[in-house]
């Protein structure tokens, strides 16, 4: 039976060849998640708080984030009053502006101890403070 199974699985993969890896944001209805991954590779999950995880890149020295998941989303587009899911595409980006919002000190507190170092002490020059608000 395993040389079969082994024919058939040759079969079907020339047919169908195994296309390459495309960063892909979805919604997990079953687990009531947005999940995001932008690099094929192992990562471990790393919970900022009960809605919120990023996935760092396992094997590197540095921190190297190549995804993140949101949970309850159909809690948090009831609770921020976003538009219904199920009508159709929704701007990730709209919803993580909406946790932040929401909670701002869990996030920041997230931004302080993953990214506070002097590297992102950026100056920013002849910008009125009229125009980056």
């Amino acid at each position: 039976m395993d040389g079969f199974k082994t024919k058939e699985m040759e079969q079907f993969y020339s047919k169908h060849p195994p296309k390459g890896f495309r960063p892909c944001a979805y919604f997990d209805k079953h687990l009531d998640c947005i999940r995001v991954q932008v690099s094929d590779c192992s990562f471990t999950e790393i919970r900022l708080n009960e809605a919120f995880t990023v996935y760092q890149r396992n094997h590197v020295s540095n921190l190297d984030f190549v995804g993140f998941s949101i949970k309850g989303i159909r809690h948090l587009f009831e609770e921020h009053k976003l538009e219904n899911a199920k009508e159709g595409p929704y701007i990730v980006a709209d919803i993580i502006d909406a946790m932040i919002k929401a909670n701002p000190r869990a996030f920041g507190d997230f931004v302080q101890k993953f990214f506070g170092t002097d590297s992102l002490n950026l100056e920013v020059e002849d910008l009125p403070y009229s125009e980056a608000a």
